[in-house]
């Protein structure tokens, strides 16, 4: 047993494919740009890497992307790209 919290779910995406984004910083869309831990860190520029490409093609910048997935690794700890892809959406429609 481990004395962790449970942490919350990213959202399930609706549609397999990538949805349609606003190239902006975290804390322009209101998402606080939280710093994961160390061990997570590794993830957070893992996921970056993996989402990179789909993230440029639509206007992200580098230091935007590990914005984003340092963002999500702090609060969620690690996913897949289409989860980080739907979370950036639904944090962005909010």
């Amino acid at each position: 047993m481990t004395d962790h919290p449970e942490r919350p779910q990213p959202p399930e995406p609706d549609d397999p494919a990538p949805p349609d984004l606003e190239p902006a910083h975290p804390e322009e869309k209101g998402v606080p740009d939280e710093e994961p831990d160390a061990m997570q860190l590794e993830a957070a520029h893992l996921l970056a890497n993996k989402a990179r490409s789909t993230l440029r093609e639509q206007g992200f910048d580098d230091e935007q992307i590990r914005a984003w997935a340092t963002t999500y690794t702090a609060e969620f700890g690690s996913g897949d790209v289409d989860l980080f892809l739907a979370w950036i959406a639904e944090e962005q429609q909010r």
